[in-house]
């Protein structure tokens, strides 16, 4: 598994490290601990992209979650950050293919659902891309209450043939960044609407109409659904927590991927930074597991 496996290893090492230690807190709240020095490297951006004016107010948005770094903090080192892992990935694209990027992790609560949200705002900066952030954990759905969506219709409805394409689809408070919430299976299992023909006609549009769309999946020791829609993406991005994801799950869950065929782009390491008295977590993304870097956000609700 080359340079995943490392990760993989790495983020083991301090999850035990952080075990055998006590570790400060804040407020009584989740424990802080280091990320380590050697993942942080800044990048600079691509130039000529035509981004919002940093030096213009941001409107503040009831609901919206503070998680949306590149929204609420443009011009901070965080939102640089992104947009050099945006830079990463434009990179492997030279022909400006239409890509479907699903996220996913070895088990819950590694923060998918932020990086999800998060890539997909970043890219949306780019004018002449059109972005759109699937919903597709159908169990334990988040999306639409970070971006103060209303409840209703989403892809498991279209899937189960309740609603039409266009009435799945939302403008978000984010300029140029498009919403599929998760929407209600009605009873229906998950893995039974996602093997229908129906999930490759949404995806085959979806795919068509957008030059990006990113796709919040399940954990992918948990259940199948990665196995299924990874199939129909042009590759997944695995998210691994430094001192909570278990070397072994997170084999696992590449291997389970791998049975499937399914293309790993590369590995998110997260973590967390000890500076000034606050916590967040910290990213490093790997292309076929030979590159890291890390960038910051605050927010203490570990979404996903």
């Amino acid at each position: 598994m080359g340079r995943i496996a490392e990760a993989l290893k790495r983020a083991e090492q301090e999850r035990r490290a952080a075990a055998a230690k006590p570790v400060a807190t804040e407020g009584g709240g989740a424990p802080i601990v280091d990320v380590p020095s050697g993942l942080v490297e800044a990048l600079d951006g691509p130039e000529g992209f035509a981004t919002d004016d940093e030096t213009k107010p941001v409107e503040l948005v009831e609901g919206l979650s503070e998680a949306l770094v590149p929204y609420y903090e443009r011009s901070s080192l965080i939102a640089e950050q992104y947009r050099s892992l945006r830079t990463r990935l434009l990179s492997q694209n030279p022909q400006c293919e239409h890509r479907v990027l699903a996220i996913t992790s070895a088990v819950p609560k590694e923060g998918k659902s932020v990086t999800t949200l998060n890539l997909g705002a970043i890219f949306a900066e780019v004018r002449h891309l059109k972005v759109l952030v699937v919903d597709g954990d159908f169990r334990r759905s988040s999306l639409a209450k970070m971006l103060n969506q209303p409840e209703g219709p989403g892809l498991a409805d279209a899937l189960g043939g309740r609603a039409s394409f266009d009435e799945i689809v939302r403008d978000t408070p984010i300029p140029n960044l498009r919403f599929m919430p998760a929407g209600s299976t009605k009873g229906r299992s998950a893995a039974e609407l996602l093997a229908s023909a129906a999930t490759r006609t949404v995806f085959k549009r979806v795919h068509n109409e957008y030059h990006y769309i990113f796709v919040d999946t399940p954990p992918a020791t948990t259940v199948t659904d990665v196995g299924i829609i990874g199939q129909m993406c042009s590759g997944v991005i695995m998210v691994v927590r430094l001192n909570r994801t278990h070397e072994a799950a997170g084999k696992r869950a590449v291997r389970l991927l791998q049975s499937n065929n399914i293309r790993i782009i590369g590995a998110l390491i997260v973590g967390r930074e000890t500076s000034a008295a606050q916590y967040g977590y910290g990213y490093g993304y790997g292309h076929h597991y030979d590159w890291y870097y890390n960038y910051y956000y605050n927010q203490s609700d570990q979404n996903g």
